[in-house]
């Protein structure tokens, strides 16, 4: 993942956005206008609000070299659902960027829910950020082991699935007796109710 500063890498809409390659940022409003018009060797941008619902947009996505969601505030959380939407539901393999009140500390779940790209607001390091994609190191295997599970992680300990592995780690873990509790006495299959009920009857 890449991480920028809002000096860098803050951009307007219908403004040439020399660090993207020079294409033009476009809301979707002014895309219905330029869409006929726009030449096709040349690449766009698409800038979408927060609010806007994603699945609701009548646009040739594989058109934009690159998407800006925003963030009004860190504690705002839509863009997130936007990224994971664009990905997985709608099949977007361009740019995706995040803009505005970007924290830090937002970069692992940013990177988890698809995004490229991460504009850094003022006063943000753009060292911790790439320290911050590492936050659970301690899960990763000791110096001279293998993963048994190699995935997409830098860190594959994530117990939920996401945009860049959406098999959950249970999934993953192998069949059989040794992946489940050991009985206490007097009692049949803790922690496996179905088990216990069957056992039971």
């Amino acid at each position: 993942m890449k991480f920028i500063t809002s000096e860098d890498g803050a951009r307007a809409a219908t403004e040439p956005a020399p660090s993207a390659g020079g294409h033009r940022l476009f809301t979707p409003e002014q895309w219905q206008t330029a869409a006929t018009t726009w030449p096709t060797p040349e690449t766009a941008g698409l800038v979408l609000a927060n609010a806007l619902d994603v699945r609701t947009l009548a646009i040739d996505l594989s058109r934009f070299a690159s998407v800006d969601l925003q963030f009004p505030k860190w504690t705002d959380g839509r863009a997130y659902s936007q990224a994971r939407f664009l990905r997985v539901r709608l099949g977007y393999r361009g740019e995706l960027r995040a803009t505005g009140d970007v924290l830090v500390d937002m970069a692992l779940p940013l990177a988890r829910t698809g995004f490229d790209t991460a504009v850094l607001r003022p006063g943000q390091s753009l060292q911790a950020a790439q320290r911050a994609l590492r936050f659970f190191e301690g899960l990763l295997p000791k110096s001279g082991e293998t993963p048994a599970q190699p995935g997409p992680h830098p860190q594959p300990a994530y117990y939920q699935g996401d945009v860049l592995d959406p098999q959950p780690l249970f999934l993953k873990r192998p069949p059989g007796p040794a992946s489940r509790p050991a009985p206490r006495k007097g009692e049949a299959n803790p922690g496996w109710p179905g088990l216990a009920l069957e056992a039971a009857a």
